[in-house]
């Protein structure tokens, strides 16, 4: 439930996360090559056109036989067969009497009138025999055939819209013949940050100035995450030059992302403008630590979300709560952080009034999840990204978190 904390509209993080849900639409559906559809998002179920496999094959090298005609075979009397054909992968079909064996190998066809192949390991070829071939022992009939639809039977549902295609996808819709795939259209975000202080790294450093990084992260984790990005250069703390950002990239972008200018001082100037161009504000304040000041409008019907300009907050904010809205937005089935539990490595001493999440390094010790929260994981450092691949979720209180602890995380 929305609360008002010092004139700002105050959101847990699950109120936020719903909000901004709430006002997310899925991304067109488009059609695209197939090998172009790697890390897209399928957009339509997809059901087997035809069975798998379509027609009867070999599954071995080896023999193709009636199954009456060797069932007597032992080794001291083994059953001889003259061999009157071979059938190799994609080669037609043949019409011979039950009495010959055939030469088959591995996806070749198998004609009807034969119900069982015998691999070559197990039949026995002799050259003064030749082109007959002793079978020596019996095998179960039908073996090593694979029949029609076995594998998948037609108007299967094999793949759910909702799921991102990966190699496995690819071969499954390579397989029935898919030249094209339908898919949602990739999300575009314009990325703004926000500051006085930032340069572009390859810039001659000032005096009191900063390389801008959050920027940069943020467009590594929108590809990684299946986004295009319209990263612009860093806007200065000025209200007329933000005010004219992101009007621009509202043109062309369909999700806003700033970082930096969000906070409460005489020079964060975020929401003065938000307040003039949106039309609607959706929460202005996010009970939790780091990345209170996280905000979220909407502007012409498209999401415009405002994150911290500490390094710690702004990858927490996005993580939180800008990722599993552009998932969805990308037609994911599955959107929402997955949050596991695990036992706390060591203390986190530091008391907090809302609930804080710790970069964290956690991994599996004798079949058990350990968390190590970072030890020096201050909101404005940036060292501690190097050894996180998680972030843990230390409760409100007075008294922080102890080691051995149950906690929750997710992984990142």
């Amino acid at each position: 439930m929305e609360t008002t904390v010092s004139g700002r509209i105050a959101v847990t993080v699950e109120e936020g996360v719903e909000q901004l849900l709430s006002h997310c639409t899925k991304e067109i559906i488009e059609d695209v090559p197939l090998m172009r559809a790697t890390g897209r998002v399928l957009a339509r179920d997809f059901y087997s056109i035809f069975p798998i496999p379509h027609f009867r094959k070999a599954a071995m090298d080896g023999y193709a036989v009636h199954f009456s005609k060797i069932a007597s075979a032992t080794p001291r009397k083994p059953v001889v067969l003259p061999v009157t054909s071979e059938l190799r992968a994609g080669s037609s079909m043949l019409h011979e009497g039950n009495q010959a064996a055939v030469r088959i190998y591995t996806g070749a066809p198998v004609p009807e009138i034969y119900d069982t192949v015998i691999m070559q390991e197990a039949v026995l070829s002799l050259e003064e025999e030749y082109p007959n071939v002793r079978f020596p022992h019996p095998t179960e009939r039908g073996k090593h055939i694979a029949e029609i639809g076995e594998d998948i039977r037609e108007g299967t549902l094999i793949l759910d819209e909702g799921t991102v295609i990966t190699a496995k996808e690819v071969s499954i819709l390579a397989s029935f013949g898919l030249h094209e795939v339908g898919v949602y259209r990739k999300p575009t975000v314009a990325i703004i940050p926000i500051g006085d202080e930032l340069q572009l790294p390859g810039e001659l450093l000032k005096p009191n100035h900063l390389y801008e990084s959050n920027g940069f992260m943020l467009e590594a984790r929108l590809k990684e995450i299946g986004a295009n990005c319209l990263r612009y250069d860093p806007v200065p703390d000025h209200p007329f030059l933000i005010h004219s950002a992101i009007q621009t990239a509202l043109m062309d972008a369909d999700v806003i992302l700033t970082c930096g200018g969000v906070s409460v001082g005489k020079y964060d100037y975020m929401l003065q403008v938000m307040k003039e161009i949106s039309n609607q504000t959706l929460f202005t304040q996010v009970l939790l630590r780091p990345g209170s000041p996280t905000s979220a409008f909407v502007v012409n019907k498209k999401l415009s979300l405002h994150l911290s300009g500490n390094p710690s907050a702004c990858f927490t904010g996005f993580e939180l709560f800008v990722k599993p809205a552009l998932l969805f937005k990308s037609g994911r089935k599955k959107f929402r952080n997955e949050v596991v539990e695990a036992l706390l490595a060591d203390d986190v001493r530091k008391p907090c009034p809302y609930p804080r999440y710790v970069r964290s390094f956690a991994e599996v010790r004798n079949s058990t999840l350990y968390v190590m929260p970072l030890t020096n994981d201050k909101s404005g450092n940036i060292a501690a990204f190097a050894n996180t691949n998680a972030l843990t979720l230390i409760p409100s209180g007075g008294q922080g978190a102890k080691k051995g602890d149950k906690v929750q995380l997710f992984q990142i």
